[in-house]
């Protein structure tokens, strides 16, 4: 009976039928946000540094924080920052919005985005 079961799981996991969602992880978020963005932007209202802030920005239309000069390609993107779109963005900004002034060369793992993207949903 046993090895039925341990069957039951191994063939599960290679079908895919076992799968388990990932949860997101809004602490671990907050560790990729100080590694990888904090050096240009800002988790606290108004306070633009490099980048503009990040308070609020799911939800927010591009090129909206006052008082940031944006690229022209961000601010005619049309783009509204909700995770699917956060996401695409995070991994490949120039490739997301071509001409944008972000330098960023994207975050490869999908892991850290969704946990970034679950951290950045907090900052309200």
């Amino acid at each position: 009976m046993r090895h039925m079961f341990l069957g039951g799981i191994v063939l599960a996991g290679i079908f895919g039928l076992g799968s388990v969602a990932r949860a997101q992880d809004a602490a671990g978020g907050e560790r990729v946000f100080r590694s990888q963005c904090s050096i240009c932007h800002s988790p606290r209202p108004d306070r633009n540094i490099i980048g503009p802030s990040l308070f609020s920005v799911v939800g927010r239309h591009s090129g909206m924080v006052p008082g940031f000069h944006y690229s022209v390609a961000n601010r005619s993107s049309g783009l509204v920052w909700d995770p699917a779109t956060l996401d695409r963005y995070l991994g490949a900004p120039n490739k997301v919005v071509p001409g944008t002034l972000m330098t960023y060369p994207g975050l490869k793992d999908p892991h850290q985005r969704a946990d970034l993207i679950a951290y950045l949903a907090t900052l309200r």
